[in-house]
């Protein structure tokens, strides 16, 4: 039996050298808050809306969890995601599938800073042959979402809107 979950991880240096401005880890994590109330703004392409349902606060750990409907540009599928941060190292995006969605912002040995994206994607019932084809496609998706968010907090700072 075909597994039918792609575990997938990406990670790129937030700061490699010759980029300006270069970013502060509390621009970072402004930015991943943004990217949770407006994820249209870091993903123009693949994402047309973000409507937040509810925002609340989970009683065992403390974390601020937001509850959003996004919509997709494919498909104008509309899915709702259960969002916890984890000042100020990540943000889960945990989907109705299972489906989870985790941007890490980690730190190297010598303070440089770096963006990872973890993906738990699951598809119930895919060939072999599908989830490869899934996977070749959702490795691509993972690097462009990584450096297309960096790219966004980079603009957004020079913008003055972080």
């Amino acid at each position: 039996m075909a597994h039918s979950t792609n575990n997938i991880a990406f990670t790129a240096p937030i700061n490699p050298s010759g980029v300006h401005p270069a970013l502060t880890r509390a621009q970072i994590w402004a930015g991943l808050q943004m990217k949770i109330r407006s994820a249209e703004t870091f993903v123009p392409g693949g994402i047309q809306s973000t409507v937040v349902i509810s925002e609340d606060i989970d009683p065992n750990s403390g974390n601020p969890v937001t509850v959003r409907e996004v919509v997709f540009v494919e498909g104008q599928r509309k899915v709702r995601e259960h969002v916890t941060a984890y000042e100020d190292s990540r943000v889960v995006f945990v989907q109705p599938d299972g489906s989870t969605i985790q941007n890490v912002i980690s730190e190297g040995e010598n303070g440089e800073l770096y963006m990872t994206y973890v993906f738990e994607w699951r598809h119930p019932g895919a060939s072999e042959a599908e989830m490869a084809a899934f996977s070749e496609k959702e490795k691509g998706m993972s690097k462009k979402a990584v450096n297309d968010t960096i790219a966004t907090m980079r603009k957004l700072v020079r913008d003055g809107k972080i």
